[in-house]
């Protein structure tokens, strides 16, 4: 296994491609779809003594542009099929509406139309991936990706994206961790639609916590994050998951201490200065938590005028632990 680090324009960093040079030669993720990470993409794998024409399959841990945009210019080029869970497939079609399929939570969640303006009008860095005219596998949890020398197992393990799917090599207790599992940061539970119930919304951060607990009855000796470097102590990156949410769990708490809130106006009290997208991340972030806040009893909401707002009960169940 080789980590190729490809650059990006966010403000995440470079993101981590992995080649597995073993029969057929496949690449975890492809990076983003710019000339620049083509370029060091391309230059490392000749230094590794593989032309990208080689490539046999790419496996997309999750749609975002920073890990799946230079798939389909790689199946192009190669031949090489493309490997991606169903609901990350689905948001590559180009007749999904992913800004309009999230506006109602926009709403819902009582973000102003100027801000939602703000938010929607800031155009991404990069264009919006696709594996049009590819050939596609669909993975499912469980399903097994073999090869000459082994294989990797496949986990769904939703929570930054609904179809994120990471994989693990039992033999050499290898975990790909694509964006679930991180060296330096938590990631971000982004408000989704849920694919399976239309109208509805994911429950993220739950989704993410229980996906925790999966991972922590693994046995893993490396960790292969889409960001940052290689890592062991897997556990202790689990532990520091846990740990940044139980905060946010305090922080809305103290928050929402003898006030109602929506879930905007807490995001603005939590990240005060966020523009543009970010204004949606940090609303996530706030949303996922109040999602699970409320199903514990600590929280209660009410709606007014199409709008969720938020009180803290003195008298309702404390906090549950995140890990629970």
């Amino acid at each position: 296994m080789f980590q190729i680090i490809v650059p990006t324009p966010y403000a995440v960093g470079p993101v981590n491609v992995y080649l597995i040079k073993s029969d057929p030669l496949t690449l975890i993720d492809a990076g983003p779809n710019n000339a620049k990470a083509a370029k060091v993409l391309e230059g490392m794998l000749t230094s590794l003594g593989i032309n990208v024409k080689d490539i046999k399959r790419v496996v997309i841990t999750h749609a975002h542009p920073d890990h799946s945009g230079l798939a389909s210019d790689i199946a192009r080029k190669s031949g090489a099929t493309v490997l991606i869970h169903p609901w990350e497939l689905k948001k590559m079609d180009k007749a999904a509406d992913l800004m309009m399929e999230r506006l109602p939570y926009a709403i819902e969640a009582g973000v102003p139309q100027t801000v939602i303006a703000e938010m929607y009008g800031e155009r991404d860095k990069l264009p919006r991936p696709n594996v049009d005219n590819c050939k596609v596998e669909e993975l499912t949890d469980d399903d097994k990706i073999e090869f000459a020398g082994g294989q990797l197992q496949v986990l769904h393990l939703p929570g930054h994206s609904p179809g994120h799917t990471c994989l693990y090599d039992p033999e050499q207790k290898t975990f790909f961790s694509g964006d679930f599992l991180l060296p330096h940061i938590t990631p971000n539970p982004v408000i989704e639609p849920d694919p399976e119930n239309p109208g509805k919304r994911l429950p993220t951060l739950k989704q993410y916590l229980n996906g925790l607990k999966k991972v922590d009855d693994l046995k893993i000796s490396m960790v292969c994050p889409g960001h940052g470097g290689v890592f062991n102590d897997y556990r202790g990156a689990v532990n520091v998951a846990r740990c940044h949410h139980d905060s946010q769990f305090k922080i809305i708490l103290n928050k929402l201490n003898g006030k109602e809130l929506s879930s905007y106006e807490l995001s603005k009290e939590v990240y005060p200065n966020l523009h543009g997208w970010d204004i949606f991340l940090g609303l996530s972030e706030i949303q996922a938590h109040l999602d699970l806040l409320v199903e514990w009893g600590s929280v209660s909401f009410s709606k007014k005028n199409g709008v969720n707002y938020y009180h803290r009960d003195p008298h309702a169940a404390k906090v549950a632990p995140s890990d629970q």
